[in-house]
């Protein structure tokens, strides 16, 4: 799959992630958000070691979320069928840091292994080699090397 293509498909996936309403609510469309799972995708979250099979269970999973959900692509990265997104997902207006991996097959995802990182507060004894930044603010210097 070519880079404008996926880029493309990951992109609306996450416009049609948006959910402003727990469940979703009638301006969502939940279903047009899992239209990038193939019907046998599988949707990973090793942290909680939890899975969920199947892009009928997915829309579902996604259906009857007890909170609202706004999400803020930072990078889309990749290439031929593994591209990997950095995003954050708002939930109730709470941030959490995001990476997420998508294999695909056929222009569909096929398994999605998402991680969460809660952000924390650095340690003093690395000061002097490491520089401090807003990691909700984007890396335009990063972003243009990356075009």
């Amino acid at each position: 799959m070519d880079a404008a293509t996926a880029r493309g498909l990951i992109q609306a996936h996450f416009d049609a992630s948006n959910v402003g309403v727990a469940g979703g609510g009638p301006s969502d469309d939940i279903a047009r958000a899992s239209e990038i799972y193939a019907d046998d995708a599988v949707l990973e979250w090793p942290q909680g070691g939890e899975r969920v099979r199947g892009k009928a269970n997915i829309n579902a999973f996604r259906s009857t979320y007890p909170a609202r959900q706004h999400f803020e692509v930072r990078r889309i990265t990749g290439c031929d069928d593994l591209w990997v997104n950095e995003y954050t997902i708002r939930y109730d207006d709470r941030p959490m840091m995001v990476v997420g991996i998508m294999e695909f097959r056929d222009g569909k995802v096929i398994r999605e292994r998402i991680y969460f990182g809660d952000p924390w507060e650095p340690p003093a004894w690395r000061a002097q080699w490491v520089e401090r930044f807003d990691p909700w603010e984007a890396d335009t210097a990063v972003a243009a090397r990356a075009s």
